[in-house]
């Protein structure tokens, strides 16, 4: 019976661990581009919780948000005339965006209560 309960848990410990490396992959990438994003453009802005930034090669702001879908908070991606959406990062519980000198900080939360913060670099 022992064994069994053993052999049991092992697997789920594969489980686990598989998840969360994924998520943390999920995240890192999702970090590493929205870096890309900001290091590529001419203006940020920040002001009430969203992220208002012009695109070297383009005429149109875009914007990095907070966004309720149908009961799912989630961090998307849109342009400021055109509308349009691109989920960013979903399922969550909060989400903080804000600015200190030249760092934009954005702080998640699952709906597993695991907090991540990102510190993504821009020039002014």
């Amino acid at each position: 019976m022992t064994l069994g309960i053993l052999q049991q848990s092992l697997q789920i410990l594969k489980i686990v661990q598989q998840t969360d490396f994924q998520e943390q992959v999920r995240w890192h990438i999702t970090q590493e581009k929205l870096q890309e994003t900001l290091e590529n453009s001419k203006s940020i802005d920040l002001k009430n919780q969203r992220i208002v930034y012009l695109k070297n090669d383009e005429q149109d702001k875009r914007v990095i948000e907070k966004y309720w879908a149908k009961g799912i908070l989630m961090l998307h991606a849109t342009t400021v005339s055109n509308g349009g959406h691109e989920p960013i990062m979903t399922d969550l519980q909060k989400i903080n965006i804000e600015k200190n000198g030249n760092l934009v900080i954005i702080t998640t939360e699952n709906k597993a209560q695991q907090k991540s913060t990102m510190c993504l670099v821009y020039d002014e």
